[in-house]
């Protein structure tokens, strides 16, 4: 017999009724009994597949969620220098009720130079900038709320961080 199977026998006997059950067929050996512990042991089993299934399904999706948030966090981060000066700057973001959210990306920003530069941009570009970083919207959901292409977005939103390491590098 398996470790595996030991260990759902095991844990089926750890319950008081069901041990007693066993007890009392052991001693009388009597087919009624013998029924009513298999088919406590089917429910139990049913019970265990069901649990050992979930958990493996929640496994899988918590590894797969986590592997999806890595990329996302690779791919949307503020990088303003190719030096190693400066880490990677995120939008710090509060969820509290009380506290409105707002969705301009210049009230995001706790770097004095990364404001300054922040404040030279155009409307458009911050608003893209605002709906990528704040709002977390991709390029195309962007696109579609404002009615410009895909690559109009992704371009302007390219140039703009090329521009802000131009600028933070000279300072």
């Amino acid at each position: 017999m398996s470790a595996e199977k030991q260990v759902i026998i095991q844990e089926f006997l750890k319950c008081p009724s069901n041990k007693k059950l066993f007890e009392e067929f052991n001693a009388t050996k009597s087919d009624e009994i013998k029924l009513q512990i298999d088919s406590k042991f089917k429910q139990h089993y049913q019970n265990y597949r069901i649990i050992s299934y979930l958990l493996k399904v929640l496994q899988y999706e918590s590894k797969h969620y986590d592997k999806k948030m890595r990329t996302y966090r690779k791919r949307n981060q503020l990088i303003l220098a190719n030096n190693t000066d400066f880490s990677p700057i995120y939008l710090e973001k509060s969820f509290s009720d009380s506290v409105v959210f707002s969705d301009n990306i210049v009230d995001h920003i706790s770097s004095d130079d990364l404001f300054n530069c922040l404040r030279k941009l155009s409307d458009r570009q911050k608003n893209i900038l605002s709906l990528a970083y704040v709002r977390q919207m991709t390029d195309k959901e962007i696109a579609t709320y404002l009615g410009i292409t895909q690559q109009a977005v992704s371009k302007t939103r390219r140039n703009v961080i090329k521009t802000i390491r131009k600028e933070i590098a000279h300072d």
